[in-house]
């Protein structure tokens, strides 16, 4: 009887955890096209040697359309795992 409750309570938690996991994936996917991005443009330039680039992490946490880009992916992983957890429990 109050496994049956515990697991409806835990149907958060792991909304959440899913929601996390889709905006890393997220993240990774924003940060391996901005490496790429970047290596591309450096490659124009003629450098053939690995360049530290001086942007980085602090410019993409800035970009509007990463932080959408994060929001969404977060939302949409929270609600797959809770639509799921409701529907097999």
């Amino acid at each position: 009887m109050i496994w049956h409750l515990l697991k409806r309570l835990l149907i958060f938690p792991k909304g959440l955890l899913g929601g996390l996991i889709a905006a890393t994936v997220m993240w990774t996917v924003v940060i391996l096209s901005y490496n790429r991005l970047v290596t591309r443009s450096i490659s124009k330039r003629g450098y053939g040697a690995p360049v530290a680039i001086a942007e980085g992490w602090q410019y993409l946490v800035q970009v509007p359309w990463v932080v959408a880009l994060l929001s969404v992916a977060f939302g949409l992983g929270f609600y797959a795992v809770v639509s799921w957890v409701a529907r097999h429990s």
